[in-house]
């Protein structure tokens, strides 16, 4: 309490009771670890960092990595040029899943799912309540799969389920200027939704900050031969969602997927050690993202990124046979076909948004990108469209809702004494 009443007067109650329960009493906080500590010189060695610089020892397991990815310069395989990307700056996946289940949040995760029923006190029906993750058919579905396998030999631990919950939007740091950031978050659906969304929860962890392309390569693209100028737009978005994936395919490590598969032995919060197999249910994006997750074209003859509806049926949208659509024509990833249009592209030196690769690629609005996470987790049971749920910021509160409710209050200005009646709709 000396500390906080002296030096800056910014200190609040709240800050200091956090830097006493989350740093001062974790387990792994070390006193040694202080000794010689200088704010001023980390935040300089961090502003300094470069990849041919002195290597830098980030906190919590913050690890940085160059993604390096092909362009195809209509010269075959062997002529791909490779491009480095540095700077992708992320958290390993296991670590994050460790230190949530160390945190003094995971007292309160809900490790084995259930249906939550409402009863009707006037005439006992009983009716099922959907409002969490691990109350949704998806966590019970998996963890019926999860005990339908094979223990681990000599184990005999219980068995549950850390439900991954990713968030990612890329974002502008200023009015002006090129400056910005693409973060990436991951939420733990064990969590209830109310305490998970409360705004100082601490609940979100930053797993990473996802590069964009640098302008360099637009260079690179100029540079090569016999290429036009749509054909340059088309090579550097292909570029950029090639970038997109190989930051997930280094997400998507080795240790990862071993423990997607065998699960990892962490100490609880209740003290129990138990075996918890991580597992990917949603990620949340906004359209631009959720076509480079889905490896797909923007807005394209089939624009959904979890259907295959085509442009042409948008006018049946809300009707009987717009769901019937919607159900029976699901996106279904074609790995073959976009492999074959990558041969055409890498191999034989065809243009990435040419005749024969759109041949090859069918309808569907695919794209010639190697989904990661098919390829990664496509054999253990994810679904990559299913998990692009609805982004309501985006997708209604700043999109459709938006522009209907702006529509509303122009009416209502153009009617007699508008001004009065929207007067009125601010009072309420």
């Amino acid at each position: 309490m000396s500390w906080m009443n002296s030096g800056s007067s910014q200190k609040s109650e709240a800050e200091v009771t956090r830097l006493v329960k989350d740093v001062m009493l974790a387990e792994d906080f070390d006193a040694e670890h202080l000794k010689d500590f200088s704010a001023r010189k980390s935040l300089r060695e961090l502003d300094n960092d470069s990849p041919g610089g002195s290597k830098v020892n980030f906190p919590d397991n913050w690890t940085q990595a160059s993604i390096t990815i092909k362009i195809p310069t209509k010269l075959g395989e062997d002529d791909a040029r490779s491009f480095s990307v540095p700077g992708f700056h992320f958290r390993p996946l296991i670590e994050v899943i460790r230190s949530a289940f160390m945190d003094i949040q995971a007292g309160a995760f809900h490790l084995l799912p259930f249906k939550r029923l409402w009863k009707d006190p006037l005439d006992n029906h009983q009716e099922r309540i959907f409002d969490e993750l691990y109350t949704s058919d998806s966590w019970l579905e998996a963890q019926d799969e999860l005990q339908k396998l094979p223990k681990e030999p000599g184990c005999s631990l219980e068995r549950v389920i850390a439900g991954l919950m990713f968030f990612s939007d890329a974002t502008h740091l200023a009015n002006f200027g090129t400056a910005k950031a693409w973060p990436l978050y991951m939420y733990f659906g064990n969590l209830t939704k109310y305490a998970r969304s409360a705004p100082k929860s601490g609940a979100c962890h930053l797993v990473g900050f996802l590069p964009s392309l640098p302008d360099r390569v637009k260079d690179i693209i100029h540079n090569l031969p016999r290429i036009s100028k749509s054909g340059m737009a088309a090579l550097h978005t292909h570029c950029r969602r090639e970038l997109f994936h190989a930051c997930w395919d280094t997400l998507l490590s080795e240790d990862f997927l071993l423990a997607y598969r065998h699960g990892i032995v962490l100490k609880c919060a209740d003290g129990v050690f138990r075996r918890i197999f991580p597992r990917v249910f949603t990620y949340s994006a906004d359209y631009p993202e959720k076509v480079l997750i889905a490896a797909m074209k923007d807005m394209g003859a089939c624009p959904c990124p979890r259907c295959l509806t085509p442009k042409s049926m948008f006018t049946y949208l809300g009707l009987v046979k717009d769901m019937k659509s919607r159900i029976q024509n699901v996106r279904v990833y074609i790995k073959n076909n976009v492999v074959w249009a990558r041969e055409y592209i890498y191999k034989w030196g065809n243009i990435v948004d040419g005749a024969k690769v759109e041949e090859a690629l069918g309808e569907g609005s695919w794209v010639p990108v190697l989904n990661q996470f098919v390829e990664k987790l496509g054999a253990l049971g994810l679904d990559p469209f299913r998990m692009l749920v609805v982004d309501l910021m985006h997708e209604c509160e700043l999109g459709t809702w938006k522009a209907l409710f702006t529509h509303l209050v122009r009416i209502l200005y153009a009617l007699p004494e508008g001004v009065k009646l929207v007067a009125t709709l601010d009072s309420r």
